[in-house]
């Protein structure tokens, strides 16, 4: 279990290192003013939503929380937890906020990327062909890196941090030879557990701070991308 908790981590910590290495870039005034055209939206394969134990190196799997959280319980709920608001709903979203500003948006259904591979190691998304089947101008690539429970690193003084919901999602808006990025970002949200983590089955109080983190960092990512026009 403990070389699962480690996994994870590494996991956790190589999604931050690649949201870090994709710089954000601010929304461009050249897109929002050339009109009409038309953008493909490309919702990327995602993991179930998961948990990453950022002390399990140093501390292992004892102690309440952490016994908590290697249970068999609470890793099947994770898993379990609904992924149709990222695969449909985000990017309804923002076919929405584009047809307010009169920019015609279709969604792809295809989702790039088999499970397990990183969406920022793979540079192998062929934007010419999507915008070629779609007939678009430009591409907006969504991600989601991370979706679910994290406890943030501690130290031997001040002991082991309250579990965390978590939420990171990615999107970028760039012409189809991906030459010009006309909008990027990451946003990332945690928030504090409140309350009693230990719920079983069904986590509700972890369940809501999930879904909460969810909300801010899709109200984040969307007013990052309306802020330019």
């Amino acid at each position: 279990m403990r070389n699962i908790f480690l996994l994870v981590l590494i996991t956790f910590v190589a999604t931050l290192t690649g949201c870090a290495n994709n710089a954000n870039i601010d929304s461009s005034d050249a897109f929002w003013k050339n009109k009409p055209k038309t953008v493909v939206i490309v919702t990327t394969k995602t993991g179930q939503p998961t948990y990453a134990d950022e002390n399990a190196q140093n501390y292992g799997a004892i102690g309440g929380l952490v016994s908590l959280i290697a249970s068999q319980q609470m890793e099947t709920h994770l898993n379990q937890m609904d992924l149709n608001w990222y695969y449909q709903g985000l990017a309804e979203k923002f076919q929405t906020a584009l047809g307010k500003e009169n920019i015609k948006a279709v969604i792809a259904q295809e989702h790039p990327y088999p499970a397990g591979s990183s969406l920022f190691d793979k540079p192998s998304l062929n934007r010419v062909q999507l915008a070629g089947e779609y007939n678009a101008d430009e591409i907006l690539v969504l991600g989601l890196p991370f979706y679910g429970a994290r406890t943030p690193r501690g130290n031997l003084f001040s002991g082991i941090p309250p579990l965390e919901g978590a939420c990171v999602l990615f999107a970028e808006l760039s012409d189809p030879q991906h030459q010009t990025i006309y909008w990027r970002r990451t946003s990332r949200v945690t928030k504090p557990v409140p309350g009693n983590v230990n719920q079983p089955p069904d986590f509700p109080n972890l369940t809501q701070t999930i879904l909460d983190s969810r909300q801010l960092a899709e109200d984040e990512l969307l007013d990052s991308f309306m802020s330019g026009r």
